[in-house]
């Protein structure tokens, strides 16, 4: 049986009618009956109180009864409101912050404007996306703000429902790029082109998947010699400040003879102690950035053309472990990726198993 909660109720006051109910040692009394819409309207006779009161009952049998959900709320503007939601992101990595700010400035609050919260439909995010001069995913990227925004209006109970997500088709459809890598004799090349101070950081990093900024801000505690591990904790941002890794846990990476070693070498060879294994000779602090130029000019000495760091590095480590064949699921948990989503695009561009089945075929002279 369902419940049968509360009671219909005149306020003189008001000249209107209410549900007095009380519930988990609480009374709430509810004027307001929610229409189509999303709209609240004030009971004015006994017939739409007890309409309100069958509502409410069964949503206490569903478990999603929620008061506030029947008082009439404040009203958002939009770009007030999404100023005010990223002013509390706190818990962002200051880039996503810095990505976040950089679409509701350029895209979203000029397109919403003061165009009420509650007000947003499915039908309006599609106008969005139509209504961007910019790539797919670029209005991927902003749509997901986009649906941060909204849902987590939902949640603080703002609005009474997110819209839904619109599917990315057509022009929007994003494509994922093609993935750029290179061979181990490229890379082995890459770094004879490169002067002594600079190899061990590459060679890391090619040798083991870690981001760029990742290698650059590891430290010596990370290393655990008796287990034989190295544990990623620490980046560097855009600003280069020191930060925590991308994601909810630090987690390790195996460590073989051939990468002890480098370790060991990277750290003996420093003049003076210090708490990071790669450190610029010259300054005796962590290589920054401009690490790139460098790698850049013996990418045109050893290959004629230049490639992006991480592209030889983390790049071409994950194509290069899916080229052997190595199970999808230990690729992505050695990237440290969320879910193979991510790692499946490089078995997507995997054709060591194609040239072996072609070249069994190929054998007109």
């Amino acid at each position: 049986m369902g419940s049968d909660l509360g009671a219909s109720r005149y306020d003189k006051k008001s000249k209107t009618w209410y549900v007095d109910l009380w519930l988990k040692g609480e009374n709430h009394r509810i004027y307001r009956m929610p229409i189509q819409g999303g709209m609240l309207i004030p009971c004015t006779n006994k017939d739409m109180a007890e309409a309100l009161r069958m509502i409410i009952n069964t949503q206490i049998d569903q478990g999603i009864f929620y008061p506030d959900r029947f008082k009439k709320r404040k009203q958002f503007a939009f770009s007030a409101y999404a100023d005010s939601w990223l002013e509390r992101q706190k818990h962002l990595m200051e880039a996503t912050r810095r990505d976040y700010k950089g679409y509701i400035k350029n895209h979203l609050a000029p397109f919403f404007g003061s165009k009420l919260v509650a007000d947003i439909t499915e039908t309006d995010l599609e106008d969005l996306l139509n209504w961007m001069q910019s790539s797919p995913k670029t209005k991927q990227n902003v749509l997901g703000c986009m649906m941060k925004i909204l849902n987590d209006a939902e949640r603080a109970h703002d609005i009474d429902k997110a819209p839904g997500r619109p599917e990315m088709r057509g022009n929007n459809k994003v494509v994922d790029p093609e993935v750029i890598w290179i061979e181990p004799e490229e890379q082995q090349a890459i770094l004879d082109a490169l002067s002594p101070q600079y190899r061990k950081l590459i060679k890391f990093g090619m040798t083991t998947g870690v981001r760029p900024s990742e290698a650059r801000a590891l430290m010596k505690d990370n290393i655990k010699w008796r287990r034989r591990e190295i544990v990623i904790s620490h980046t560097f941002d855009y600003k280069g400040n020191l930060v925590r890794v991308k994601g909810k846990k630090a987690l390790p990476v195996p460590m073989d003879e051939a990468l002890e070693e480098l370790v060991k070498e990277a750290i003996d060879e420093q003049k003076a102690p210090g708490e990071f294994v790669f450190v610029n000779p010259a300054t005796g602090n962590p290589f920054g950035r401009n690490i790139n130029k460098v790698f850049a000019r013996a990418c045109r000495k050893a290959l004629g053309y230049t490639i992006g760091i991480a592209k030889a590095t983390r790049t071409s480590f994950a194509q290069q472990l899916a080229n052997e064949g190595v199970e999808i699921h230990m690729v992505s948990r050695w990237l440290r990726h969320s879910g193979t989503k991510v790692t499946k695009r490089y078995y997507e561009f995997q054709t060591s198993s194609m040239k072996s089945a072609v070249d069994k075929v190929r054998k007109i002279r």
